[in-house]
């Protein structure tokens, strides 16, 4: 099927369906390299940034790997958010746990340094982001969720103003996103998290270290509970 140019206003979706029908048309296995940035640039007539993130949000799906200097292969057809939550959890339990252990020790730290230092535009752009997720529950759009919850940490992360935390972040979210995925495939946790976000941006844009401390801690604990990671307390 050969690529066509896309004039629709969600551009980056737009790609998205294209490459997804690329892979199935043309029968592509597995490991099987997709043509480069500046290919798809051309042939489906859009800015590099949303070539970007079509392919992040096909990774975040489990349906390419982005390799650094490499390009995106072709992972699966089907992407791990078709698997039965309970299969991932069976199989990936330990890794699962290792996500939220290094997220237990980074992010309440994280959070505490940004209600200290967050500046009145990065609040905002917080508060952008939760409505955004409030948008995309109520389409019960699930690579939506996942892709504004990982942003909404990572906005967090930029807010501490600190290089170091940040990029350690943006680390977990561009090479981990089994937690991400996993959480939010359980019952209500994507209505959860609305609230839980919403008490960890009041901390931050109130200037309270210790309570956006405390309710990033809860958040984590909450959802590793949701994945049976944690006895219920």
């Amino acid at each position: 099927m050969p690529l066509q140019p896309i004039t629709k206003t969600r551009l980056s979706e737009a790609a998205i369906e294209q490459i997804k029908e690329l892979i199935v048309s043309e029968d592509l296995e597995p490991g099987a390299k997709l043509p480069s940035e500046r290919d798809l640039v051309e042939a489906l007539g859009v800015g590099r940034s949303s070539i970007r993130e079509a392919l992040r949000i096909l990774e975040i799906m489990g349906l390419v790997e982005v390799l650094p200097g490499k390009g995106a292969f072709v992972k699966a057809l089907t992407g791990d958010l078709f698997i039965p939550l309970s299969e991932i959890l069976t199989s990936q339990k330990e890794s699962l746990q290792h996500h939220f252990e290094a997220r237990m020790v980074l992010e309440p730290a994280a959070a505490a340094l940004a209600a200290k230092r967050a500046s009145a535009g990065e609040v905002g752009r917080l508060g952008k982001n939760l409505e955004n997720f409030k948008e995309n529950l109520a389409r019960q759009n699930l690579v939506g969720l996942i892709r504004v919850d990982i942003e909404f940490h990572r906005l967090v992360a930029n807010a501490t103003d600190n290089q170091t935390i940040a990029v350690l972040m943006n680390t977990i979210t561009r090479h981990d996103f089994h937690g991400w995925k996993a959480a939010l495939r359980t019952n209500n946790r994507p209505r959860k998290t609305v609230t839980e976000h919403g008490r960890i941006l009041e901390a931050i844009a109130s200037g309270d270290e210790k309570k956006a401390r405390s309710t990033m801690r809860s958040h984590l604990l909450a959802a590793q509970r949701n994945l049976g990671l944690l006895k219920a307390s």
